[in-house]
């Protein structure tokens, strides 16, 4: 099987998922011109415009890995297809819990789940590269033992610390509101120095 299909697909559906992103922020109703009145809506505006300012961000970034997988895979086999989908299935459900932390962004419960989402996330991106690069013969490489145990415990830490994260909204929401913004610079902007080398 060619690559090229998946690519088009997967393209397509992360294109989708940011503008589905983008629709949760509505248009504020004014009741006048006045300053206070624009002012106040801002203010209303501002949980969810955060959380689209973030989560197009980490949408992006995983967009950025999957880029930088499929460039170094020449063929594709069914699992590495249905892990594709796997990893777009928990990419899908970034639109309604960043609409549902907009919302209601002081309740634990929903804050927890965005942690809860990037560690499947982050458990289903380090599986699909491990099967491409570790696993199978799908992208070759000239990876050194080590650098393969570095990339596959950089992924089980992700996962690790996000599941923390959300145990940690039940103690205090800003914990778990900084560590996920923090998350990403630290584990899911992809390595392209060590984690994949040019052929």
């Amino acid at each position: 099987m060619t690559k090229s299909r998946l690519e088009a697909f997967s393209d397509g559906t992360f294109a989708i998922i940011l503008t589905i992103l983008v629709l949760e922020l509505k248009v504020p109703e004014l009741e006048n011109s006045t300053f206070a009145v624009f002012l106040e809506a801002m203010k209303i505006l501002a949980p969810k415009f955060v959380s689209f300012l973030f989560s197009f961000f980490i949408i992006a970034i995983f967009w950025v890995n999957h880029h930088h997988i499929l460039h170094k895979v020449h063929k594709v086999d069914s699992i590495f297809l249905w892990l594709n989908v796997a990893l777009l299935f928990s990419t899908c459900l970034f639109p309604f819990i960043t609409a549902f932390i907009g919302d209601y962004p002081s309740n634990p419960f929903v804050v927890a789940l965005y942690p809860l989402n990037m560690a499947l996330s982050a458990l289903i991106l380090g599986k699909f590269w491990k099967y491409a690069f570790v696993d199978t013969d799908l992208a070759p490489n000239k990876l050194t033992d080590k650098e393969k145990k570095k990339r596959i415990n950089q992924d089980r830490m992700a996962v690790i610390i996000n599941l923390a994260s959300a145990a940690l909204a039940f103690v205090w929401i800003p914990i778990t509101l900084v560590q996920i913004m923090i998350m990403p610079f630290m584990f899911v902007i992809p390595e392209l120095t060590a984690g994949m080398k040019e052929e």
